[in-house]
C-alpha cells in the first residue's frame, strides 16, 4: 500500500512539475503545438531535425550540446507571433538553396539570445520584426549569402553579434528606429550595408577585414559612434564607410584606420564628421559630388594621402588635425595661419583611368599636378588646421604607444633572460 501512495504521490509531482516547464522528447514540433502560452520547452543535449515553427508565446532553451538542424527548402526555425524566446542552443542550416535562412523571425517583442548559428545558406531573415532583441549570437556562413538581413523592421536592438564568412554581414532596408551595438563583423563584403532607412543608431560595432567596413546608402538622421572600421582594404574600391546619398547624420569618434579609404562622401549633404580618428589609410577622407557637410576636430595620421574631392562644394574641412599639415600658430590659439589643401587632380585622372593610381605621388604625377592645377574653386581646404591633436584622441593614442611600448620593452627582457641562461647552460 505504501509503494502504491508513493507512485501516486510521484506521479503527482511530475504532473504539477510539467505544468510550467516541458522537456523536449522526440517529436518537438508536438511539444511545441502542445505547450501552453508561457510555457518553457527545455531542450535536451542532442540533435534534433527540423524544421520547427513557433506560433506562441513561449521560451525554447537548450545547452551548448542541443542542435536543431535541416537540410530543405525551409528554415530551421521559423518564429511567427510575439513574445516568442530562443535561448542557448545551436542552430545548423545545411541546405543547398539559396536565401533559406536558420532562423526566420517575424513579429513583435520576440528575442534571440546566445544562439551559434551555422549556415550553408541565409543566417537570420528578420521581416517585420519590431520592439525585438537579439543579442549574443554567433552567425557563421560560407561567403554565399548574409549573415542577417533587416526588412521592414522598426524598434529593434540588435547587440552583440559575431558575424564572419558571409556577404553582407548585417543587411538593414526598409528599417527605421533600430539600434545596432558591439557587434563584430569579419571576413565578408560588406560589414554593415544600410539602405533606405533613417533613425538608425550604429554604436561601438567593429567591421574589419571585409571588401567594406560599412555602407550608408539613402539614409537620413542616423548617428554612427564610437565604432571601429579598420583593415578593410582587400579591393581597390574598399572603404572603411561609405556614405552614399545620405543626409543629416553624425559619425562621431569612430576609428577609421588601415583601410583602403578611410571615409567616403559620395552624393551625400549636411552630414557631420567629428572626431573621427582617421589613420594609415591610402586615402583618409574622400568627397565626390558631395556638399554642405561638414567634418571638424577630426585627427589624419599616417595616411598617404589625407583627403581628395572632386565634384564638391561648400564643405567645411576647418579645424582638423593634419599630420602633414604646416603649424605656424601665431595667434597661440591652437590653430595653424597656414591653410592646410587638397587639389583634386589625382582623383579626376583616375577616376576616370582607375589603372594611374599606381602612378600615385610619383615625381610625373607630382610635375603634372603643378602645371595643370584645378581651380581654386574645387580645392578642399582647411582655413584654420589645428596645431595638436585633440585631447581625447592624443590620449587614445598614448595608450596605445605606451601598450606597445611595455610590449616592447617585455620581449626585449625576455630575450635577455633567454640569452643569459643559455649563457649559464653552456
Amino acid at each position: 500500500m505504501k509503494k502504491l501512495y508513493a507512485g501516486v504521490l510521484f506521479f503527482t509531482a511530475v504532473l504539477f512539475f510539467n505544468s510550467h516547464h516541458i522537456f523536449a522528447q522526440e517529436n518537438l514540433q508536438s511539444l511545441i503545438d502542445e505547450a501552453k502560452p508561457g510555457e518553457t520547452i527545455h531542450l535536451k543535449n542532442k540533435v534534433y531535425e527540423g524544421p520547427i515553427t513557433l506560433t506562441k508565446p513561449i521560451t525554447l532553451t537548450g545547452s551548448e550540446k542541443t542542435v536543431l538542424q535541416s537540410k530543405g527548402k525551409s528554415p530551421v526555425v521559423t518564429v511567427k507571433g510575439k513574445e516568442i524566446h530562443l535561448k542557448g542552443f545551436n542552430i545548423k542550416q545545411l541546405t543547398s538553396q539559396k536565401k533559406v535562412p536558420a532562423l526566420e523571425v517575424k513579429g513583435r517583442k520576440n528575442s534571440a539570445t546566445k544562439l551559434k548559428i551555422q549556415t550553408t545558406s541565409l543566417g537570420i531573415n528578420l521581416d517585420n520584426v519590431h520592439d525585438s532583441m537579439f543579442s549574443h549570437l554567433i552567425v557563421k556562413g560560407n561567403q554565399q549569402e548574409n549573415g542577417v538581413n533587416v526588412l521592414n523592421s522598426t524598434k529593434n536592438k540588435i547587440g552583440n553579434l559575431r558575424v564572419s564568412e558571409v556577404l553582407d554581414g548585417i543587411y538593414i532596408e526598409n528599417s527605421d528606429s533600430n539600434t545596432f551595438v558591439q557587434n563584430t563583423v569579419q571576413h565578408s563584403r560588406y560589414g554593415f550595408h544600410l539602405m533606405f532607412s533613417n533613425h538608425l543608431f550604429l554604436y561601438q560595432n567593429s567591421s574589419k577585414q571585409n571588401y567594406i567596413g560599412a555602407m550608408v546608402m539613402e539614409t537620413s538622421r542616423s548617428i554612427i559612434k564610437e565604432n571601429a572600421f579598420t583593415q578593410n582594404a582587400q579591393n581597390v574600391n574598399s572603404y572603411g564607410l561609405l556614405l552614399f546619398d545620405t543626409t543629416d547624420t553624425k559619425v562621431v569618434k569612430n576609428d577609421l584606420s588601415s583601410n583602403r579609404i578611410g571615409i567616403k562622401l559620395q552624393s551625400s549633404a549636411r552630414n557631420s564628421l567629428t572626431q573621427n580618428s582617421i589613420k594609415t589609410n591610402f586615402i583618409g577622407i574622400q568627397f565626390d559630388d558631395a556638399s554642405s557637410n561638414i567634418a571638424s576636430t577630426n585627427m589624419f595620421l599616417g595616411n598617404v594621402n589625407d583627403v581628395q574631392a572632386i565634384a564638391s562644394k561648400n564643405n567645411n574641412m576647418d579645424k582638423n588635425y593634419w599630420d602633414s599639415s604646416w603649424k605656424v600658430d601665431a595667434k597661440n590659439n591652437g590653430t595653424s595661419i597656414i591653410p592646410y589643401k587638397a587639389d583634386p587632380f589625382f582623383l579626376s585622372l583616375t577616376k576616370e583611368t582607375p589603372e594611374y593610381q599606381i602612378f600615385f605621388q610619383s615625381p610625373g604625377m607630382a610635375l603634372l599636378q603643378k602645371m595643370l592645377k584645378s581651380p581654386d574653386q574645387l580645392i578642399l581646404s582647411d582655413r584654420l588646421p589645428l596645431v595638436n591633436i585633440p585631447h581625447k584622441q592624443l590620449t587614445q593614442n598614448l595608450n596605445s604607444a605606451r601598450g606597445l611600448l611595455l610590449m616592447g620593452i617585455g620581449m626585449i627582457l625576455l630575450s635577455a633572460l633567454c640569452i643569459q641562461m643559455g649563457r649559464k647552460t653552456k
